[in-house]
């Protein structure tokens, strides 16, 4: 398994070391307290508390590193589906998986839509999806079927306090 730790400090205590500013596909792996929300545009979302993968692209300037490090901080303005998750409290990133150089987000999404359960209609209204945002049961089954397949670089987030 190709692991690494986050290690040089970002902000509010979340640690941040090896992640590449290529261009990618990522999933970011958190646990979140039970949360009810809408969207900008009004969509209403219920989430119960677990584990859950969010899949996503990074082809923008600044690459993977840029977006991950947006979806690791708290304060920002909501303009993405999981901004809504990310500034929420209980939000808690343990893992980033990373897809250098690949376009695998749609591929990732149905890969991980046959093993788990979708939040439908989540942060995919630019493409064919049913959702990009998954419930987890079995994390460690889950992370070796996508490492397997996929080639993902796996790194661990850590946080202070």
């Amino acid at each position: 398994m190709n692991l690494q730790l986050f290690g040089r400090e970002f902000r509010r205590g979340v640690f941040l070391l090896d992640v590449p500013e290529k261009k990618g596909s990522y999933c970011v792996v958190f646990s979140i307290d039970s949360l009810s929300f809408e969207t900008k545009g009004g969509r209403p979302f219920f989430l119960e508390n677990g584990v859950y993968v969010y899949v996503g692209s990074a082809f923008g300037t600044g690459g993977l590193k840029r977006r991950v490090l947006r979806h690791l901080r708290r304060e920002k303005r909501k303009h993405w589906h999981f901004d809504f998750i990310t500034t929420h409290p209980s939000f808690k990133p343990f893992e980033v998986w990373l897809f250098e150089g690949k376009r695998v987000e749609c591929e990732l999404a149905s890969f991980i839509g046959k093993v788990t359960e979708p939040v439908e209609g989540f942060g995919s209204t630019d493409c064919g999806c049913p959702s990009h945002l998954f419930r987890v049961e079995d994390l460690t089954l889950l992370k070796r079927m996508v490492e397997n397949s996929f080639s993902a670089k796996i790194v661990r987030v850590s946080q202070r306090g």
